[in-house]
């Protein structure tokens, strides 16, 4: 079992359109959260985020799950020319950061 932090939202240093803390089992978990993401986002427009791609971020994620990293899937919105969104996922959370989130 491992806690992973889940954002999406424009790269660099602004606040992400949305975030929050999962607790995955297994690898398989933590691809099929990262995946409905990616679905929703594409179902909106987002352009990225290939299977490959995610099932990338979720090996990333999980050989790393007990130290403090991030890993992200660009993604785009029709007509841009880069990629300055990305799915992302941040390691090393734990389960009081799990628990915190429903204190709100």
């Amino acid at each position: 079992m491992a806690y992973f932090s889940t954002y999406q939202g424009l790269r660099g240093c602004y606040m992400p359109d949305s975030a929050y803390v999962i607790k995955a089992d297994t690898r398989k978990e933590l691809k099929a959260a990262l995946q409905w993401e990616a679905d929703s986002i594409r179902d909106a427009g987002g352009i990225g985020m290939s299977k490959k791609a995610i099932a990338w971020l979720a090996n990333a994620a999980w050989k790393q799950r007990k130290t403090s990293s991030e890993y992200v899937a660009q993604y785009k919105w029709k007509g841009q020319d880069s990629y300055p969104y990305a799915l992302g996922v941040f390691t090393g959370m734990t389960r009081q950061d799990y628990l915190a989130q429903s204190d709100f």
